[in-house]
């Protein structure tokens, strides 16, 4: 997505390392790390991580948060913020992401989608749309990171989100993503057996050439379909909502005839529902999802920690 449309949403903030994100006494933690800090070979220029962390509260899972296109990870703060409130240590991610998924639906090319998510997640050299090794995949970037936490800061439990040969213990991880990002999420979960999968205005994979979801998003993968959960807007202004329901039916979270769980004035648990929908007045309804409407902490809880 434009980037502009997300800043236009979010209210800017200032972030230090280890400092409390409004600068009084708080629960929630924020840091700011560049992925450098975290192996010597990554950029200097490389965006910088934004990890949040409870002091309080902690249910021992890890969200693992994946920006859209053009994003920088700190745009997330409030989503990884309040997610921060219900316990979770929460990273936003930096990671190659100035491809959008939407600009690939024209595409002749049948396996444009799969070979997009399986390059930019795990860095296997499938797409010619992207150029990522496994180095920058974000799979690496996010393990770099955990081994950094654990190491830097060996008082806040950050190793119990890794295995003894420091991969990612993905049973312990809530993977989620805005736009692109959402797809990354779910590509994720099909690979790993996750926690849960969240996804927030997406996935994007829709061929306007083929009218058909990506071929990826119908392949079984390890994480149940029971445990995905989807946030739209039904005025999407940058993927068409019809085309994310598509893609939604595609991957197996909701039938032909079934559709998204309208939420504006639904309490939670919002029915139990996996695909939510908002219909609420936003600056940018595909930013809608992770924006600062009321309403939202309490979906994005129900998303992020519902059994």
């Amino acid at each position: 997505m434009n980037r502009f449309l997300l800043l236009f949403l979010l209210i800017p903030f200032a972030c230090g390392d280890k400092s409390t994100t409004d600068g009084t006494p708080a629960q929630d933690i924020s840091t700011l790390i560049m992925p450098k800090q975290t192996d010597a070979g990554y950029s200097s220029s490389d965006l910088e991580h934004y990890v949040v962390r409870n002091n309080k509260i902690h249910i021992n899972k890890l969200l693992l948060f994946i920006g859209g296109s053009f994003s920088v990870p700190k745009d997330y703060y409030f989503i990884c913020n309040q997610a921060a409130t219900f316990g979770l240590d929460v990273i936003s991610l930096s990671y190659p992401n100035n491809v959008a998924t939407a600009s690939l639906g024209t595409s002749t090319d049948p396996m444009i989608f799969d070979n997009y998510r399986e390059e930019i997640c795990l860095g296997n050299p499938a797409s010619n749309v992207v150029s990522v090794d496994v180095f920058n995949s974000v799979n690496t970037r996010a393990t770099k990171l955990v081994v950094y936490l654990k190491a830097t800061f060996p008082n806040e439990n950050w190793g119990q989100y890794l295995t003894t040969s420091n991969t990612l213990q993905w049973s312990k991880v809530v993977v989620a993503g805005h736009s692109q990002g959402s797809g990354h999420a779910c590509y994720l979960g099909k690979k790993n057996l996750v926690d849960r999968v969240v996804m927030l205005s997406g996935p994007n994979d829709y061929s306007t050439h083929f009218s058909a979801p990506g071929n990826w998003l119908a392949v079984s993968g390890l994480t149940p379909l029971t445990k995905h959960f989807a946030l739209l807007h039904a005025k999407d202004e940058i993927i068409a909502f019809d085309y994310q329901v598509a893609n939604l039916r595609g991957l197996g979270l909701l039938g032909f005839k079934q559709n998204p769980t309208p939420v504006d004035n639904l309490p939670s648990p919002f029915d139990n529902a996996g695909v939510l929908a908002l219909d609420i007045s936003a600056n940018s309804f595909h930013a809608s999802t992770v924006g600062q409407n009321p309403i939202l902490p309490d979906v994005w809880k129900y998303l992020f920690t519902a059994e």
